[in-house]
């Protein structure tokens, strides 16, 4: 048994990457730990900003990103966690893999930040020393193909 992390955003990739993370969990019989981080870069300090409301609403685009994941892998019986945080997100990936010490991390390719998510896993991958896998997009077909 053992643990996986995946992280989210809510886009379609990050949605692609939590169907991989929930078969391995299955496969492996891990629990799957979701984390949705709120970028501190980019929504500060709901307290003191004066981008109050885009910080709740963040909050709660998390919220309902890493709730949207679990109801998923619940629906195929995968132990699941989930948790949202401030901060830079590669850097809380790496933070929240060492506290649940996963086996593995699972990022979308792309994602909904102004830079791709991608960046955040390729950082996740270049500094941490657990297995990681960025999972790429699937290709869809255009109009005419």
């Amino acid at each position: 048994m053992g643990t996986i992390l995946l992280a989210t955003d809510g886009s379609e990739y990050a949605r692609q990457a939590a169907e991989r993370a929930i078969e391995l969990a299955e496969e492996r019989g891990a629990t799957l730990h979701v984390i949705c981080v709120v970028d501190q870069r980019r929504f500060g300090d709901p307290a003191l900003s004066s981008s109050e409301l885009a910080t709740i609403y963040a909050e709660d685009h998390a919220a309902v990103c890493v709730g949207e994941v679990t109801a998923m892998a619940e629906a195929h019986d995968v132990r699941v966690e989930g948790d949202t945080r401030h901060g830079i997100p590669h850097e809380v990936i790496r933070e929240y893999a060492d506290e649940i010490d996963a086996e593995l991390i699972v990022v979308g390719e792309h994602g909904s930040h102004e830079e791709h998510f991608s960046g955040v896993g390729r950082e996740v991958l270049e500094a941490s020393d657990r297995e990681v896998r960025v999972i790429e997009a699937e290709e869809q077909e255009t109009e005419g193909e």
